[in-house]
């Protein structure tokens, strides 16, 4: 192929491009729009597992979280529906191969009381009870799959009305107690 036609190719790429930010900003600009004119929001995030025991991080890795906030009009509450995919160490002292790494989808509906500190900054404190499906090694829904209830503390604080960062502890099944850090973009 000729210079010409490589760079006609790479002008094509480069409008392409330029219309996929053009959209993903139009798109972010919009939700940003519809989210300061109605009371419910959307958080998308990524969150970091811990076990609380010794080599407790050793199997942890990053996973992700879409949480659907809905707070009432001239009230402190709001209530939530977290979805939440977490990837952590489980630590079992009865086997000598332990950590295993565990993995768990989580549906967490929760309940906030909101403590506005500022126009930019909200501090949060709450909890949820919800169901957590949990398995060793690969997969969630694979042989191994237990399912148990969760009740899960949290706290956190949103910045900006945009940035959201979470502190959660989850409490189920002895093996799979986990501290859960997340960090999210409000829409």
């Amino acid at each position: 192929s000729s210079p010409r036609a490589a760079a006609m190719a790479c002008s094509r790429r480069d409008i392409n491009m330029k219309k996929f930010y053009l959209l993903f900003v139009g798109l972010a600009l919009q939700a940003n729009l519809w989210a300061q004119e109605h009371p419910f929001r959307i958080e998308l995030g990524l969150n970091y597992p811990i076990t609380l025991r010794a080599m407790g991080m050793k199997e942890s890795h990053i996973g992700m979280y879409v949480e659907g906030k809905y707070r009432f009009n001239e009230s402190p509450l709001r209530v939530n529906l977290k979805l939440s995919y977490e990837s952590y160490s489980i630590v079992q002292k009865q086997y000598a191969n332990s950590p295993f790494n565990g993995r768990s989808l989580v549906v967490l509906p929760s309940l906030h009381y909101c403590f506005p500190l500022s126009q930019k900054m909200l501090f949060y404190a709450g909890a949820g009870a919800g169901v957590t499906f949990d398995n060793q090694g690969r997969g969630v829904f694979n042989e191994g799959e237990r399912t148990h209830f969760l009740c899960a503390p949290q706290a956190g604080i949103e910045l900006f009305k945009h940035l959201g960062v979470t502190a959660q502890y989850s409490i189920t099944q002895k093996d799979f107690n986990r501290l859960v850090l997340g960090i999210g973009y409000i829409f």
